[in-house]
């Protein structure tokens, strides 16, 4: 007999939204999280992007809340402890090797593994990281009112960021580094025709400056080797995602850039095995959207289990 009903990879948003339907459906529920609890969104200063929140919520806040929630319907969460290996078994159930060398089973799996950020790894990234340097300009643009900001990158994502962006702050330094954007055309005329936008062509971004706060950038033009101070009061990095994907590569479909391919019952290609969230190909990455395939993957859990009975 398996030892959980639904073993959930993943503490982030689509994991604990998982949770809580599973805990209410009274489904023995396994949350596992290798970092901490609520992943990327932990570290927002703040979300002002999420319906009920008219006031905004730091993302540690919104986090902990979260996991109150899962917890007071039955879920069991283990902060700090990975997989490392998924096995299905012949009689449906799914071993999972844990990151601390233990082994659990479950009837079910949901992956809600999310996917990382391709970063610049220059000095000063970490130190800002949630604070001054963001991956979603969505996400944290209303925080840079009026400031100069820099964009770094050149495909739809940069583009598109960057001109939501421009509601909001000044000015947009965006680093790239070839010398035209890659972006959908009509998305880079728009772009471009936007006054605050100024392209800073052959270049790379080496160093996020400043003492308490993001202060400005440190330039290298690859074409002549030389550096400038560029001021700015936030950066934006939009060079790619990474989806968390490797334990699963040899299980379910993936697409060209390691994305899990799912229906839209959130189900992979092994009876059993849902996935959902960022790690999965969807066409829109927001908070709201990642919460909803969380509860749609719980209650293809319940369903699942429910027509296994008869």
């Amino acid at each position: 007999m398996a030892d959980y009903d639904v073993i959930i990879i993943g503490g982030g948003p689509t994991g604990l939204a998982a949770a809580v339907y599973t805990g209410r459906a009274l489904l023995k529920t396994l949350v596992l999280e290798k970092k901490f609890v609520g992943g990327q969104i932990a570290m927002s200063a703040a979300i002002d992007n999420y319906p009920g929140f008219a006031d905004g919520i730091s993302g540690f806040d919104f986090a902990q809340s979260f996991l109150k929630h899962a917890q007071r319907f039955g879920a069991e969460v283990r902060e700090g402890v990975g997989a490392d290996q998924i096995t299905p078994e012949n009689d449906g159930t799914f071993t999972i090797k844990l990151s601390d060398g233990s082994s659990v089973t479950g009837r079910t799996v949901i992956l809600a593994m999310g996917r990382f950020p391709r970063t610049l790894n220059v000095p000063g990234e970490k130190k800002f990281e949630g604070r001054g340097v963001s991956w979603c300009g969505t996400c944290d643009g209303a925080f840079f009112r009026d400031v100069p900001v820099a964009v770094v990158g050149g495909g739809n994502s940069a583009v598109e960021e960057g001109q939501f962006l421009t509601r909001y702050v000044s000015e947009i330094k965006n680093v790239h580094r070839r010398d035209h954007f890659t972006a959908q055309k009509i998305l880079i005329e728009e772009y471009l025709h936007n006054a605050k936008v100024h392209p800073i062509w052959h270049s790379t971004v080496e160093e996020i400056i400043g003492e308490t706060e993001v202060e400005a950038i440190r330039v290298r033009n690859l074409n002549t080797n030389e550096s400038e101070v560029i001021p700015v009061k936030g950066v934006f990095e939009f060079i790619g995602w990474i989806p968390s994907s490797e334990i699963v590569t040899e299980l379910v479909e993936l697409d060209e850039s390691g994305r899990v391919v799912v229906n839209e019952l959130m189900e992979t290609r092994i009876p059993g095995l849902f996935a959902a969230g960022d790690l999965c190909v969807r066409p829109v990455y927001q908070l709201a959207n990642v919460v909803a395939d969380g509860v749609q993957a719980a209650i293809s859990v319940e369903k699942y289990l429910e027509a296994k009975k008869h």
